[in-house]
């Protein structure tokens, strides 16, 4: 990979434009918590924590990305670890946003809620125990493909936005392994960061279209 780092005030930043587009991510995130925390629905209220976790979790990766050239040792795994496991609990609320809305009236609810939270446990030991990004992939898909099936069999309009977006999201595995660049300072990190900005847009629209249905309701 092309060395991008630039300096700012005598200070080396790294990949600045995956620092940019992450602290853009973040700045989505935030904007959509802040949309969303008011509400009376508790499903709304659990995603607003979903976009909570995921924009601390990508500012803070945004200075894993722009203070180490090398993505090892043990000051690098102090942000990096911190980072995933908030991203981690920000997939926890994505799954009881899940729970509260189109498991409501599942059978199977307890069993479904037993395993988020068993699911959260043996994501923090494992990723702390083998400190590879391959534990939070193998998270992300385990958690992330059930909620995307379970809101596309639910047929609502928003459950159907929601998991259209989560979908998107899947795109950046693609761009990922095919290391799909546009430009050494545009490579397939940043490409993929676009994708997220969008997925999370979709997802937030879906989780508007919940919290208009509430508010119509109380209405």
């Amino acid at each position: 990979m092309t060395d991008t780092t630039i300096t700012i005030s005598g200070i080396a930043v790294h990949e600045p434009m995956t620092v940019f587009t992450d602290f853009i991510i973040a700045a989505l995130a935030f904007t959509f918590y802040l949309r969303l925390k008011k509400s009376y629905d508790q499903t709304t209220i659990h995603w607003s924590y979903f976009f909570l976790f995921l924009g601390l979790a990508t500012f803070t990766g945004a200075f894993s990305h722009a203070f180490f050239a090398l993505h090892e040792g043990w000051q690098y795994k102090s942000i990096w670890l911190p980072m995933q496991i908030i991203n981690g609990i920000g997939i926890y609320y994505a799954q009881q946003a899940t729970l509260v809305s189109v498991l409501e009236h599942s059978s199977s609810k307890k069993i479904w809620k037993i395993s988020y939270q068993v699911q959260l446990l043996v994501f923090i030991i494992s990723l702390l125990w083998v400190q590879k990004y391959i534990v939070s992939i193998v998270e992300n898909a385990v958690a992330l493909i059930p909620i995307m099936i379970l809101h596309y069999k639910d047929k609502r309009p928003f459950a159907r936005m929601i998991a259209n977006g989560i979908a998107v999201s899947f795109i950046t595995a693609f761009v990922h392994m095919g290391k799909l660049s546009l430009h050494a300072y545009f490579n397939h990190n940043d490409l993929a960061h676009v994708f997220i900005m969008i997925s999370l847009y979709v997802m937030y629209k879906g989780v508007k279209m919940k919290t208009a249905q509430v508010e119509n309701v109380l209405t």
